[in-house]
């Protein structure tokens, strides 16, 4: 999740999808009204596409009823364009509806081995996201026997084409030796490629490891730089180092006022934000330590804290919803 850019999570996960660069190359009329916001139009000129036989209009046609773009948000109507897609072979379309059979939407009953036989199929022509979800059903045996194997060399694929998720997990199939023997070079080098895409838990693992000191020379500015960075990307627990380090003065000034505002934030983020929520245990933790703070600082202190969060919020997290007006 990049919370920066949270409005794109109204997309239902059950229908991300990932395209070839041409995927637009005869439904030019579309493209250019979706890029130029006008969306009935795009929708008019998919439609036609999609009845002529075109399997990437079918798909897009598929994800505005999944949206709600235009045509009123219908999931089975959303299934039925995909599998018509995906039955002619589009993997576009397999993605989606092993996805919609993972999670079970539109009419469909949840069906783990169905969802991986569209994973499978769609990743074989290609498809980073398909291969992605290939791998975790191969790591952790959903739908398919475990096979460490086999879900490193699916990530493996994926990760070669710069699928962030894939690069992460490859890392940690690598780092706990699922298969293959431990490498933490290995591991740290895939940590860094899914980090430099800013994934989330890359980044928050790699300001463990600074944290922590593992392999490396504990580094407090460091480790607060890439979590400052996996709070934007969207880990929310981030935050209670943060909170931590500005309290302390680990790697940087000692201040109360900023860490009241790591404080804010992430209890904000994780109960505002789909996607953003945090384990109960930290978010508790941060809760207490919000209350504690505020017992310490002074009404102008906290007032300060507020702007400093209002300011984060709108220079990096400007899609997020409102706080409300009476919740500090």
């Amino acid at each position: 999740m990049m919370i920066k850019n949270i409005g794109k999570l109204l997309i239902p996960v059950a229908l991300t999808l990932t395209m070839p660069g041409n995927a637009f190359a005869d439904m030019d009329k579309a493209y250019q009204a979706e890029k130029d916001g006008d969306f009935k139009t795009a929708y008019t000129e998919y439609l036609k596409e999609a009845e002529a036989g075109n399997t990437k209009a079918m798909v897009m046609i598929g994800l505005y009823y999944a949206q709600g773009q235009v045509v009123e948000r219908d999931e089975k109507k959303s299934n039925e364009w995909m599998e018509k897609a995906a039955k002619l072979g589009d993997p576009g379309g397999e993605l989606n509806m092993g996805i919609a059979y993972k999670i079970g939407i539109g009419g469909l009953k949840k069906d783990d081995k169905k969802a991986f036989e569209w994973f499978l199929s769609a990743a074989e022509k290609g498809l980073a996201q398909a291969q992605y979800e290939t791998a975790v059903a191969y790591q952790y045996g959903v739908g398919v026997p475990r096979d460490y194997n086999k879900a490193r060399e699916w990530y493996l694929k994926a990760a070669e084409q710069n699928h962030a998720a894939a690069q992460n997990n490859l890392a940690g199939i690598y780092g706990d030796g699922q298969g293959v023997p431990k490498n933490p070079e290995a591991a740290r080098g895939w940590l860094e490629k899914a980090a430099a895409n800013e994934n989330p838990d890359a980044l928050y693992t790699l300001g463990i490891i600074y944290h922590q000191g593992v392999g490396v020379k504990q580094d407090y500015t460091e480790a607060g730089n890439y979590f400052r960075r996996a709070f934007v990307a969207g880990k929310s627990e981030a935050a209670a180092y943060l909170a931590e380090y500005h309290y302390l003065g680990k790697g940087v000034g000692k201040s109360p006022v900023n860490a009241m505002m790591w404080l804010m934030l992430g209890t904000e983020i994780s109960s505002t934000v789909p996607g953003g929520q945090m384990n109960q245990q930290t978010l508790q933790r941060l809760e207490q330590n919000k209350d504690f703070l505020a017992s310490e600082l002074s009404t102008a202190d906290m007032e300060r804290a507020k702007k400093l969060k209002a300011d984060f919020i709108k220079e990096n997290l400007d899609t997020v919803p409102a706080p409300d007006a009476n919740k500090s």
